[in-house]
């Protein structure tokens, strides 16, 4: 590893590489074409920009293309290579679909030497003559069993047609398989399947289910809003549900915001950053963000919605218990939902009886702490009735405090309700007599 990179990792803290990040660095440099299997939140954006970056010639023009299946994907990607590029003086731009294309025609003159795109927009430019890979050496495939299906595979293919030289490095990289037949037939190689799913890993997910009727779910959100230190991405089947539960969050004044498929990327870009900065309580989303987003120590994945396959499970929990951090991944349906995701998870699901408690980060809980043994003021005045009453666990000086006042306030004559009015009225009407006098002439009458 490049002796920069070095000095950064242990500046970050990192204590070891994972398991998978160790595996894929050699063959990589070699320039060696791989498929590359990991479970989710364990670095494998960082496992093929660690060993690639120290490789590309700088000014030498474009050498590395990295494909990931959303927005959201490629711009976190990119911030993430963005970071250790700088280190190595080398350019990186971003070519991802509803952004400014003019923009980024003006960024391509320039000739960064890695780019990191949506296959819809690489695909456009690629194929009009505006992006020339001829220098290419390596292309990555990041979430490459969602990038080799339906029109995205025909994306992919175009780009790939574009690309001269039979002797360009692929890499494939995802927390599920591909079918290597249909990726040996498109790019026309062998790959090594290098699978680090099976290493043992400290993986910290709870799965639980609660057991809510359907008009019930939306409601079920509202209790949890409550908590003060809880953030959760929310997933939905279909974005018509997703609009309804937006709406009812609206209603209730519950902080969230929501990640769909046709929203213009600026709104998709503020969503995130609301999200990310703790504005928003919810990200509610489809499974557009199920695939690679990595969202720091966020402590809840629900399920509002239960999908269909096992793999997209696996997907939607791979958004919390990060890095070996702890995580929820919470259900809601009846008990036929029940018998499905425990179909689903290869673990034990715990059946919820009633509202969890959650707590985001090791830091928040000790704040809590230490504001409940936190020392009572001295001269602290009591601010309701509740706090008259005389508590056994109480201090004594505390006792005795409360008791006389609670004394001295029985001691009180008590009045008529005439009186009470007489005494307003008088008030009032002195209060009116008053009004727009000097100081010393009020004080003398």
């Amino acid at each position: 590893m490049d002796e920069r990179f070095k000095e950064k990792i242990a500046a970050k803290g990192f204590s070891q590489l994972t398991p998978i990040q160790v595996a894929v660095a050699k063959p990589l440099q070699a320039g060696q074409s791989l498929d590359a299997l990991a479970p989710t939140g364990t670095g494998k954006t960082l496992a093929f920009t660690w060993p690639l970056l120290p490789t590309l010639t700088v000014g030498d023009g474009e050498q590395v293309l990295i494909l990931a299946p959303s927005q959201e994907l490629a711009m976190q990607t990119t911030r993430v290579v963005r970071e250790w590029a700088q280190l190595l003086d080398l350019k990186v731009l971003a070519l991802t679909g509803g952004a400014n294309v003019k923009h980024q025609l003006d960024r391509l003159k320039k000739h960064p030497e890695i780019l990191i795109g949506t296959p819809g927009r690489v695909a456009e430019l690629a194929t009009k003559g505006k992006l020339k890979l001829n220098r290419l050496r390596t292309l990555i495939l990041d979430e490459a069993d969602e990038l080799l299906k339906d029109e995205t595979a025909q994306q992919v293919d175009q780009i790939w047609d574009t690309c001269k030289d039979a002797g360009i490095q692929v890499a494939l990289f995802g927390a599920t398989p591909v079918d290597l037949t249909v990726a040996a037939g498109l790019f026309d190689r062998e790959f090594e399947r290098i699978d680090a799913r099976d290493t043992q890993i400290p993986v910290q997910i709870k799965h639980v289910f609660w057991l809510t009727a359907n008009d019930q779910r939306n409601k079920r959100l509202r209790q949890l809003a409550s908590q003060k230190n809880l953030q959760a991405m929310v997933f939905f089947n279909t974005t018509k549900q997703l609009k309804i539960t937006a709406s009812f969050l609206a209603h209730e004044h519950v902080a969230m915001a929501t990640l769909v498929r046709g929203d213009s990327s600026s709104t998709r870009e503020r969503a995130l950053r609301d999200f990310r900065s703790g504005k928003a309580k919810f990200l509610l989303t489809t499974d557009v963000g199920a695939r690679g987003l990595d969202i720091e120590a966020l402590p809840l994945v629900i399920n509002f919605d239960l999908p269909s396959h096992s793999d997209t499970y696996t997907h939607r929990a791979g958004r919390t218990g990060r890095m070996a951090k702890a995580g929820t991944v919470m259900s809601f349906g009846n008990d036929h939902d029940l018998r499905r995701v425990r179909q689903l998870v290869d673990t034990q699901v715990e059946v919820l009886k009633g509202l969890p408690r959650f707590n985001k980060g090791e830091h928040q809980q000790v704040t809590k702490a230490k504001k409940k043994t936190a020392p009572a003021k001295p001269n602290a005045k009591p601010v309701n009735s509740s706090q008259l009453r005389v508590d056994e666990d109480a201090p004594e000086k505390e006792q005795t405090s409360r008791a006389v006042t609670t004394k001295k306030r029985k001691q009180e004559p008590e009045i008529s309700r005439h009186q009470r009015l007489a005494q307003v009225k008088k008030a009032k009407h002195k209060h009116s007599k008053n009004k727009g006098r000097p100081l010393k002439q009020r004080q003398r009458s």
